[in-house]
Order: C-alpha cells, then structure tokens, then sequence
C-alpha cells in the first residue's frame, strides 16, 4: 500500500486574507516594541538621534530630551517613593513586601552616621579632624544631636492612621518591610527622623519629613508616580568658591552667600556641604542664622586626590531646614558644583549615562549637565550596554531613561494588579524585564521568515553574546543587562530552539545577514545538548532545580521530554545536511527510533508528553499534551507518516479545540484534564500553541491551516500582541498576559501555499 498523503496537500489554497496579512505586520511592529527597554520614568523623555547605535558603538551618543513635567502637579510633594507593591489597593490578608526609596538628601549622608563616626586617631575628641568610615563604630552618632550629625531617617507605614511597620532608611537611599498579615485600610508611608537616640527606640517625639505618600492620592500602578515634585527650584547661593587645596595650608574652605529666604520661626538652618563620588558624603553641616554670607573651613580633605593626579568628587551644597537639630526640608535650589561651571545647563538637572554590564557595575561612568537647549550627549564605553538617565541633582530622582536595545525581547507584559504584593512572586517587577530564550528562538525564526534583516541581526548578536563557555543557554536572561542570567538553570529544549534559529540563520540565504556567522555558535549547543543524551539515546531535560525557592544548580533531570527530543531531531536533520556531518544525522535517526519505540502511545496514536522520571528512561509518564499532538504532527509528517499525523492532529481537534464562552474566539488549550493533568485545569484558548496547530496542518491540510489562521487572528490586539491564554489556569501557571510569543508563532504560521511568506520553520 502506498503511503497515504491527503490530496488537498498538493493543491494551492485561496490567499490569506488582508486581515491576516495587517496581522503580521502588527505582529512584527509589537516584537519591535517589546525589543525597546522599559522605563517607569514618566516625566520627561530621553530619544537617540541615531536609533541604531548599539552596544558595540563608540564614540559620542547623542539625542534630545523634553523638560520635565509632573504627571500629578497638582499632589504634594513627598521625599517617599514606593517601588512596591507595584499595585493599589493591597490585598488584605496576603504578605506584602513594601520597598521604595527617599529623595537625597534625606538618608544617611556618610554610613548610617554622616560626617562624625570615625575618628582621627591621631586627634582624638576632636570632630573636625573626623574622617569618612569603614564601618561603624560609635552608634551615638546615628541621631542628628542638636544638628551637629546627620541624623537617620526612617518610613513609617500606617494603615487609617495605626501605625504598621517602622523601616529604618538604609545608606543607599533604600528602604523594605514585610508584612506577613496586612489589615484592610488605606495606607500612608510618612518620612520620619528623631533627635536622639532615646526617642527613636522609644518611637516618641518623631519628626516628619515632608508630605506623607498617600494611598488615597496614589491608587493603582504606583510606577506611575516614580517621578512625582520636580519644581524648578530658585537659586539658593551665589559666589561659591571652594579652596581646597589640602595639602598645601592643611585646611578646605568653602565660601559665597546664602540668598534670601524665608525662614519659619521656631526652625534653624544649616549650609550642608557634600561630596558626590559613587554616592554624596556629608562634609560640613554649618549653621547660618539667615541670607548672607558664610565660610566653612575645616582641617578635613573635601576631595580625594588619585594617584594619577585626578580629582575626585563634585561638591554639593543645599540649605537644609531643621527641626530639633534635624532636617526636615531643603529650601530652594541645590548649588551642584559640575552644573553651575556650564552656563548653558540647568542647574538642577543632568544627564547620566551608564555603561551596564556583568563586568561593569551599573553607577554612572559620565556625568553631564543637562543643556537648555533639550540636547545631551555622551561618550559611549563600549562594549556594554549603554543607558542615559535625566536626572534631578537635588533629589538624584530619575525624570526620564533611554536604554540600548540588545536586540533581545521582553516576553511578557504583567498587569501591575497580577505582579503579587511579595518579591517572593516570580512575577513581581523584575519580571518584566525577563527574556526567555525559546520566545527569542522562536521569534529570530519570525524575523528570518518575514525578511526582516536588521531585526534578526541585532538577536543574532544578542544571542551569540548571552550563550555560556560551555556552548549552553540559560532559560531566560535580563533585557538590558546581557550578562545577567542564572547559567545553572538550563532546559534543553529551549536550549535546542535556539540551536536550530541559529542553524536557520547560518544557511547561505542569511548568513550575510550578520556580523558574525552564527554556525559556530550553533554547532557548540548542539554538541551540549547531546551531552545529555540517555541510554535510550533521547536527551534529557537539562539540569538545575528550585527547591523551597533555592536552585540547585547541580542537579541533573532524570526525565526526557518528547517535546525537546522534537526540537532537537529537527536541529540534527538541519544539521547533518548544513554542515555535511553523517554523525549528526545518525543521532538524529537514533532520536526518532527511541520517540517510535518508547515516546508513542500505540493506542491513542499520539507521543506521550515524556518519560523516564523514576530514573528508567523507558517508562513513559501517561500524559499527553497538545505540543505533543502539533510538533509531534509536524515530526510524523516529515518522516513522511502522514496518516499517524493526520491521527494526531484529529485527536487535538477532538480534546483540544474550544470556543471562549467570554469572546466566542475560537481555539486549542494546553492542557486537558482528559490527558493527564489535575482536573482543576482551566481549559482555555492558548495562542501559542493555536498557531502551533497551523503550521502542523501546513502539511496535511493548507485549506484548513489557512481557515484556522484566519479565525486565530480575530484574538489580535490592537497593539499587534495576543494574550498568552484568554482565561487564568492558576494550576498550571498560565495566565492572560500580553506575550511575544504569540505573535511570533503567528507569523510562522503565515507562511507556504497561500501566504506571502515561504516556509522556514520545519522545512525541507
């Protein structure tokens, strides 16, 4: 009997329609998106003139950036700013962890202590010579005393008024607490200080720091009010000059006038002096009893002189408003050092730009004056990832961030109300700058597809620069920083995804795409993965695990995957014919015997999700998945088992496919109860693998691929993206989040007979 193979295969269907083909094109503008770095910095906005330097650029970076303007003028100013919980209002009952910063200069100034906690042996009692510490040394120093310190601060948060944690403000600006049982209510988180030391254990006498953060204020995304009470400020000193040649007379003295003010009665003030290096050191603290002029002179260096003759450190100077010796405002403008020598700058604004990388920490390497003229530029430091700040000098709050694009893609946008309340949630912000490497294969394959060269190139790059020594790919990696990824948590079939984009990417149609051939690379994976290889000859899944929320990074996963034996047969096939090697495609034969003999359920016609978890890989685990159905279809139909694809795409269709009871959109869940999974299993319509099912039926049926595309991109959203799953599955962590991976598989599915695009993804 002859191998069956469906007629309709080798007929030519009706074009996709117009919609479908609008539909890639936003497909393609969101992953363009989603490869621009986020910023919850929304006052003022920073552009490039050139959109395509990168990483590897030299030379000066420039662009323009808008004033800032305070989305929320008409609200108080606050020196709290909270980072989260990133949502409003907060569940009660649930932990919650608060984290947030203070505005500079409200925080320690020098440690926790300010200028006075470490003395000068050789002049014992006596403060003047006192010297910057290591450590911390005498904690009577922690409080202002009378205003002769820098005393520290802390947030108090309170729910209707009752008072709910104390979190003392660390040196760094920084501030946490955790709520185990948080009561309902709305919540307030007010800057505090105290005199002495007494009062602060004690919690009496507090002192408040400016406006409270309000929740009644602020309800919803608090990302939103990152930038909040930038005021252009009114020029608080004049005739400045700093004499601080120390090693000629022995003393520093700083000196000009103090502009007028009004001053409230009952409340003192003083000139604070500062030093900024990696962060702002607290010099002098001076009282003046109004406008006029002042001079500070201490037997204490302002500046660090390195050995190459450079000096180091800008001078700031403020005046501070005081209560019981402690500061509780800044009046008018801060007097920046590096600012007031341009007069074409602000002089309460800067540009800063860092160079971030995991071998170059992330503190500015070049500080410039914002000019007036809403221009900026840099010099860059490559190679690393490049990001220019504006800034304001007086608080250090961040107004507006532009940062290079690496070329890799975020994968998912988390609505703030879905990010959890506790850091303990993967998905709390850092999430949303997390790219994991099967959507950045997948999507290359896209950019492959659709002939978009400057896109794939810039992911070539990223990805040749994100892969460890040993020729591996972690699962997922930071945005922005390349270099920051957990190399011990590894799954093979990601890693094999991203082995055959870059196989694709080394055929002689692409591969003058790149800068550098991707072949190397891509040979490397492969070799890795089979090092996993078992006794049956399918890899295994890969190696780290996370027990009690702690990885180990050691432990190697017993169990294979149908999934990545898929991947990787395909990568082998690819392989053996690019590069002219038998031994790629023996393993590749070796693969598809073991899927045959041990991967295939006989009686449903269909692989098993996988096998080997108790240690003998031959024992299957009992559990299908749609995957299983789709890549497997596709796999059969290219070994050229028609039928058993055609069984395995029917079976999908009869377990799998659904209609949304919310949209009427139709399409394939995940996972079904029917095949293994708990029955608390939400069955709903997942894209992902929706689109899967199209480029399965390519091969067996293109009428019905292009019938099932066109009712799948009903689902689009306007901004071009799908939801990952139109309904929350809690059990199975799959939730309706705006992904890439979606769209991507979206534009694959849009190719062969009928599209514009020819077939690349599991081609011949």
């Amino acid at each position: 009997m002859k191998p069956w193979k469906p007629l309709l295969a080798t007929l030519n269907p009706p074009a996709v329609s117009q919609e479908v083909k609008d539909g890639i094109a936003r497909a393609l503008d969101y992953l363009r998106e989603q490869a621009t770095p986020r910023t919850p910095y929304l006052s003022s906005t920073l552009t490039p003139d050139d959109p395509a330097v990168d990483r590897r650029s030299a030379g000066a970076w420039t662009g323009t950036w808008t004033a800032p303007v305070d989305p929320h003028a008409d609200l108080p100013y606050t020196p709290v700013q909270l980072r989260g919980p990133l949502f409003f209002p907060i569940v009660p009952g649930v932990m919650v962890d608060f984290t947030g910063v203070v505005d500079v200069p409200f925080y320690s100034m020098d440690g926790y202590a300010g200028r006075h906690d470490k003395v000068d042996p050789e002049h014992p009692g006596d403060p003047e010579h006192d010297i910057p510490p290591e450590y911390i040394d005498d904690p009577s120093t922690h409080y202002a005393d009378g205003g002769v310190n820098w005393g520290r601060t802390f947030v108090v948060g309170s729910v209707d008024g009752a008072t709910q944690f104390i979190a003392m403000v660390q040196p760094n600006a920084t501030w946490s607490a955790r709520l185990a049982d948080p009561p309902a209510g709305a919540w307030s988180f007010q800057l505090v200080t105290y005199a002495v030391e007494a009062d602060a254990l004690a919690d009496t006498n507090r002192i408040a720091v400016g406006h409270p953060w309000l929740e009644s204020e602020r309800p919803g995304d608090v990302r939103d009010y990152y930038s909040l009470g930038y005021t252009p400020g009114t020029a608080q000193f004049s005739g400045v000059t700093i004499a601080d040649d120390f090693d000629t007379d022995g003393t520093v003295t700083v000196s000009g006038t103090v502009e007028a003010f009004t001053a409230d009665p009952g409340r003192t003030y003083q000139v604070l002096v500062t030093v900024e290096t990696d962060v702002e050191y607290a010099w002098a603290l001076e009282p003046v009893s109004g406008a006029g002029a002042f001079s500070i002179e201490k037997e204490v260096p302002l500046r660090q002189e390195l050995p190459d003759d450079v000096v180091l450190g800008a001078v700031k100077l403020r005046l501070v408003e005081q209560v019981d010796g402690c500061s509780v405002r800044v009046v008018g403008q801060v007097w920046a050092e590096e600012n007031v020598a341009v007069a074409t700058a602000w002089p309460d604004l800067r540009i800063e730009y860092r160079a971030i990388s995991y071998s170059i920490p992330a503190v500015p390497t070049a500080i410039v004056p914002a000019p007036l003229d809403g221009t900026w530029s840099v010099e860059l430091q490559p190679p690393a990832v490049g990001r220019v700040s504006l800034v304001d000098v007086n608080t250090k709050r961040i107004y507006g961030q532009w940062t290079m694009p690496t070329g890799l893609m975020r994968s998912y946008i988390v609505p703030p109300q879905d990010a959890g309340q506790n850091t303990t949630s993967v998905y709390y912000d850092g999430f949303m700058d997390t790219c994991f490497l099967y959507d950045q294969a997948v999507a290359l394959i896209a950019f492959l597809q659709a002939g978009e060269q400057a896109l794939a190139a810039q992911l070539v790059d990223a990805l040749l620069a994100v892969q460890n020594p040993d020729g591996s790919y972690s699962f997922a990696n930071n945005q922005a920083a390349l270099g920051e990824h957990n190399d011990g948590f590894i799954r093979t079939g990601a890693v094999a995804w991203v082995c055959y984009a870059l196989l694709l990417a080394s055929q002689a149609r692409y591969s003058a795409w790149f800068a550098a051939s991707p072949n190397a690379a891509a040979r490397a994976t492969l070799d890795y993965i089979l090092s996993y290889r078992n006794a049956i000859g399918l890899v295994k899944g890969g190696r780290g695990q996370y027990v009690a929320g702690v990885l180990d990074p050691y432990y190697l996963i017993p169990w294979w995957s149908t999934e990545h034996n898929i991947d990787t047969w395909w990568c082998l096939d690819l392989a053996a014919r690019l590069f002219d090697e038998p031994s790629y495609g023996e393993a590749a034969d070796i693969i598809r015997a073991s899927l045959l003999n041990y991967g295939w359920d006989g009686a449903d016609g269909i692989f098993w999700q996988g096998g080997g978890h108790g240690g003998d890989p031959t024992v299957n685990d009992g559990a299908h998945a749609l995957d299983t159905h789709t890549w497997g279809a596709a796999l059969l139909a290219r070994w050229g088992l028609h039928e058993a694809a055609q069984v395995s795409i029917d079976r999908a269709y009869a377990h799998y496919y659904l209609t949304d009871p919310d949209t009427g959109l139709p399409g394939f869940t995940t996972f079904t109860p029917d095949d293994g999974y708990p029955p608390e299993t939400v069955e709903t319509v997942w894209y992902e693998g929706s689109f899967g099912m199209v480029a399965a039926l390519r091969l067996q049926s293109p009428f019905k691929a292009n019938a099932l595309l066109e009712a799948l991109v009903a689902g689009q959203r306007d901004d071009g993206s799908y939801l990952y799953a139109l309904q929350t599955d809690a059990v199975n962590d799959i939730h309706p989040w705006p992904c890439i991976i979606a769209p991507a598989w979206s534009i694959l599915a849009c190719s062969g007979a009928g599209t514009p695009y020819r077939k690349v993804l599991w081609g011949p």
